[in-house]
């Protein structure tokens, strides 16, 4: 059975007509609506989908009468669908009409409570001046003003010019009701429109036409250019006011306003880290909403990549886009399942027998880390078939860092990957799962492009995946490589690493076959590829720079392990300042009299000849000596000894060696290589960085685990159990106290400050404050 006659439709023979990325804006071009279209039919309104849009709506119609609009913010992760949501909202708000006459609201597929909305959402709009709506992105235009770049997204809307000057000379035309006479004049002159009116300052023809049409108002063509540069200059900002102005004229109709969207898309994109432009934006909206002349006719819905809370600098627009709609992995896992995966009710139970007899091999996929299987993907094994949930979570993830600015949506969207994968499958018989690696050569180029994927690594696959057998296999365990690189040197909490395993599961395609035949012939190929440099068990992708940087990494570390004496100093100085964080400087305050006692901590061999007149906590640990020494030492000190003996054992000897070779060997690779500005160099720092903070975090893990082991013992050799090592060592301080002042309760007393004070007086009675009667003796 081919995978093709899984489907409700054959994949071969379906377009997916906008590339599965969603373009927020006011295109009317035949094309743009042909997409538009598509969109429609297929916009899943669902989940955070459905109930997004229907919340917006019944939003917008409950303030319609108030004093202004809340501003909605659509946020989720790159590829989520938030542009495509926003862009069927601006459609469904004007109920698109198409040539043949279908409209927007009829091709969707909607919940009744959105169609609800939508309908009493007509019925008011008869009170006012009818629908209207904008989009676009900020950053498209007007470059260094937010409310220009605004005003031009409200005159695309309308058919206005969108830069200021010549909007607001097009819509004096309009007022004046000779744009159509002039306009006829201009091409009867032999003059393209467009081209006169982009040029309106110096445009002989329009001259002309404005002579002929206001000859009371210009009397000449050298007049008319100071004329119109004086009445709209070029400016590079407006007033709140002058853009509320030109907002109003631009989409009133009949000097009545029109209930009105502002979609702006990617406004995280377009503020970034700039505190400055979130202002902006922040005052922009409030400047609108607040006006009256536009009451709470008009709303604007923004997207962005976080919730508006998420960050320091988006914090800044909370206060204005109050209405928050989160879309979630589920949303577009609803999507890609019902647009491009549905499969016939008739497929179902064969693929459902096919995944019980390969469970064994689907259940070890990626085991041990934060993206392999997981119990529930077997409920949607069926829906997601070719494509297996953990290789779904794989390519998020690897979409996640290949695009982290979000910037190419091609690279990223999920409809566009997902189609083309199961297209490309569909002669394929049941059992074959898509590869991982599809996603690497899929994107080849655009990587290539974009500086994100070696110019030798791209080369050498792209023409090893049209070689020998092994020469493919190879080329694709490259690819899988480099994408696992990627992910790991970004996120280390999702544990995958490019091991043989690892690589094996993500490449096989043939489930009844299994990955074991992977397993054992993967290691010949990579071992003998020069695209590819081992450490340890795990695979890396090599370029000539990565190349000179790891050389360098592995001689510092092979320098250092003939070093010991420098690893253990390093040891011995991480288990002190690991104890004195933890531990800290242990003071105390003696009766009650409160008198300070400073416990001193030391790590020598011995104990200082004065350890019988002052409090030590003496610490050694397991690489020195054992917890027999230490607790003997303690109890030949006998129960008079102040000191408090502390015994560290010594684990995972060998892990906590290897991982400070490793810190110290990557931390002299960076200082000795320094700062490169090459995108290969930049890469190669950044992996020897990734090597010392895994080392560090490591070191600082394993440090802490023979800390948790700590022995604590009284001179004696009692051994203390307290609440953790602080709670114990001071608890033993305080016994020594005791020891080394048996005496202090008999005189201990609040009062002898009063003493000195009286005595230095002269009085005869000053032990009276401390309760003795009577001169002192």
């Amino acid at each position: 059975m081919q995978l093709r006659s899984l489907y409700r439709q054959d994949p071969t023979a379906r377009k997916l007509v906008n590339e599965g990325v969603a373009n927020v804006n006011d295109g009317t071009s035949s094309l743009a609506r042909d997409v538009l279209r598509y969109e429609l039919e297929t916009f899943v309104c669902d989940g955070q989908y459905g109930s997004g849009m229907a919340h917006i709506l019944d939003t917008y119609l409950k303030n319609i009468d108030q004093a202004q609009q809340p501003a909605v913010w659509v946020s989720g992760f790159f590829g989520s669908g938030k542009s495509h949501m926003v862009k069927m909202l601006r459609a469904l708000w004007l109920d698109t009409t198409f040539d043949d006459g279908a409209t927007a609201r009829g091709i969707a597929d909607l919940p009744q409570d959105v169609r609800d909305h939508l309908k009493e959402l007509t019925v008011q709009s008869r009170r006012y001046g009818g629908l209207h709506a904008a989009s676009g992105t900020l950053g498209a235009g007007a470059s260094g003003s937010v409310r220009l770049a605004l005003l031009g997204i409200v005159f695309k809307s309308v058919g206005l010019p969108e830069q200021y000057p010549l909007a607001r000379f097009a819509m004096w035309l309009r007022k004046e009701e000779i744009e159509e006479q002039v306009r006829a004049h201009v091409e009867a002159s032999g003059y393209d429109w467009d081209e006169e009116l982009a040029n309106f300052y110096v445009a002989e023809g329009l001259h002309a036409a404005l002579i002929e049409a206001k000859p009371q108002l210009f009397a000449s063509s050298n007049s008319m250019v100071d004329a119109l540069q004086n009445t709209y200059p070029n400016v590079q900002d407006v007033s709140n006011q002058e853009m509320i102005s030109a907002i109003r004229t631009a989409i009133s109709r009949e000097n009545r306003l029109p209930l009105t969207l502002i979609v702006l898309d990617e406004v995280q994109q377009f503020i970034g880290t700039s505190g400055d432009r979130a202002i902006e934006v922040q005052e922009m909206v409030e400047a609108v909403v607040k006006d009256e002349s536009l009451g709470g006719k008009l709303t604007f819905v923004g997207t962005g990549q976080t919730a508006v809370t998420g960050t320091p600098t988006l914090a800044k627009l909370q206060g204005r886009f109050t209405i928050r709609i989160e879309l979630s992995d589920t949303d577009v896992d609803a999507v890609v399942r019902q647009v491009i995966l549905a499969k016939n009710a008739e497929s179902k139970p064969n693929i459902e027998a096919m995944m019980q007899e390969n469970i064994g091999e689907i259940s070890r996929h990626l085991s041990g880390t934060n993206i392999g299987h997981r119990q529930n993907d077997v409920a949607f094994f069926t829906q997601d078939y070719p494509i297996l949930p953990v290789r779904r979570r794989f390519w998020e993830s690897a979409n996640r860092v290949l695009d982290a600015s979000g910037t190419d949506s091609q690279l990223r969207n999920q409809l566009s990957l997902i189609h083309k994968a199961i297209r490309e499958s569909a002669d394929q018989k049941i059992g074959f799962a898509v590869p991982a690696d599809f996603l690497y050569f899929d994107g080849a180029d655009k990587l290539l492009q974009a500086r994100i994927l070696p110019r030798k690594l791209h080369e050498k696959t792209m023409s090893w995946i049209h070689g020998s057998d092994d020469q493919k296999l190879t080329a694709r365990a490259c690819g899988i490589i480099f994408l696992i690189n990627k992910i790991g040197s970004s996120n280390s909490e999702i544990g995958i690493k490019a091991t043989i395993d690892t690589i094996a599961d993500l490449l096989v395609d043939d489930l009844p076959t299994g990955s074991s035949g992977l397993r054992s012939k993967l290691p010949k190929l990579l071992d003998a590829c020069d695209l590819i440099m081992r450490v340890g068990d795990e695979y890396r992708i090599q370029t000539e720079e990565s190349s000179a940087w790891n050389d360098e990494f592995l001689s510092q570390k092979a320098t250092l392990a003939n070093q010991s004496h420098r690893i253990e100093a390093e040891r011995d100085d991480l288990i002190r300042k690991k104890f004195g964080a933890l531990v800290g400087r242990v003071s105390l305050l003696h009766g009650n009299s409160k008198v300070t006692r400073d416990v001193s901590a030391i790590f020598d061999p011995t104990l200082p000849p004065d350890a019988s007149k002052r409090t030590y906590l003496w610490i050694r640990d397991g690489w020195a000596t054992d917890d027999n020494s230490v607790r003997a030492d303690a109890r030949q000190a006998g129960n008079q000894s102040p000191t408090v003996f502390v015994f560290i054992p010594r684990r995972s000897a060998d892990d906590l060696r290897n991982n400070i070779l490793e810190f110290k060997a990557a931390s002299a690779t960076l200082d000795k290589r320094g700062a490169p500005d090459t995108p290969e160099g930049k890469e190669a720092r950044g992996a020897m960085e990734t090597i010392r903070q895994v080392a560090e975090a490591k070191i600082n893990e394993l440090i802490l685990e023979a800390m948790s082991g700590a022995r604590v013992f009284q001179g004696g050799g009692n051994e203390l159990t307290g609440n953790g090592l602080q709670a114990t060592v001071t608890e033993g301080a305080e016994n020594s106290l005791t020891r080394l002042y048996p005496q202090f309760a008999v005189a201990d007393n609040t009062g002898w400050s009063k003493v000195y004070d009286n005595a230095h007086k002269g009085a005869p009675d000053a032990l009276k404050a401390v309760g003795h009667e009577g001169e002192a003796p």
